[in-house]
């Protein structure tokens, strides 16, 4: 009976060892989620602030243009490393943009007010320019239930990639829109595409395209061409591995505010 007992004990603290941190680990993904949430809902107050102020004239339509130009300035007073917003309409991918050259992923595991976050904030490359790079390259986390650039994966239903075809990406002064023309699920160390900031030459971009092409799970419209800037948004593809990358890529089509 004593033996018995012993055994049942040696049970139930090794049950215990492996309960306790299951739940330590959902309590602290519950609070990190809360407080990504409360963020979200600071950044969408500040991104808005200045379309309240334009009210419901629809008529004033320079007005309104240049009230939402300032939506980056707004983030800018929040945190001076922001350097862009993303948003792809009719999903919930609407986030701020960092970089910070000097430490390059500080916001893989950061939030914009530069608390510890294990959903960090979508950043671009530290090795990217807005202005002269052939192409952007934007970083996020693939969080659970789509949250911040998990959402990204639902691209991989072509029909979900045909109702959402366009990339917005502001600046401080602009307002651009991307054309979505690929989608890659890839191993980051057998295509480097990471690595592809610059072009030599026009015959380097067209190959980094073709590289681009042959690896991709859909491609629609046209493929872009040497002066076109590719804009590239990144997450880990959870379901295949550490090695593996999701990534939706756009051509700069057009600019909405110059």
């Amino acid at each position: 009976m004593k033996k018995s007992k012993i055994l049942l004990t040696i049970l139930v603290m090794g049950v215990a060892a492996m309960v306790i941190p299951f739940f330590k680990d959902m309590c602290r993904e519950n609070k990190d989620e809360k407080e990504q949430q409360k963020i979200e809902q600071q950044i969408e107050e500040i991104v808005n602030e200045k379309d309240d102020e334009a009210g419901n004239n629809e008529g004033d339509v320079a007005l309104n243009e240049n009230l939402k130009e300032t939506k980056v300035k707004k983030l800018q007073e929040k945190n001076e490393d922001v350097i862009g917003y993303v948003d792809i309409p009719g999903t919930s991918i609407k986030y701020p943009v960092m970089q910070t050259k000097d430490n390059p992923d500080y916001y893989l595991n950061h939030d914009i007010n530069k608390n510890y976050s294990s959903y960090g904030t979508p950043y671009l490359s530290a090795y990217c320019d807005i202005m002269t790079s052939d192409q952007l390259i934007i970083y996020g986390h693939n969080m659970g239930r789509g949250r911040m650039f998990g959402a990204l994966t639902s691209f991989s239903d072509k029909a979900f990639l045909d109702q959402h075809p366009i990339i917005i990406f502001e600046t401080k002064k602009h307002k651009y829109k991307y054309e979505i023309f690929a989608v890659m699920s890839v191993n980051a160390n057998e295509f480097q595409y990471w690595g592809f900031t610059m072009a030599r030459d026009e015959a380097d971009y067209n190959q980094y395209v073709d590289m681009v092409t042959s690896n991709s799970i859909h491609t629609q419209g046209e493929m872009p061409e040497y002066d076109e800037q590719i804009l590239a948004l990144s997450t880990c593809d959870n379901g295949r591995g550490n090695d593996w990358r999701f990534v939706v890529m756009g051509k700069k089509c057009d600019i909405i505010i110059k």
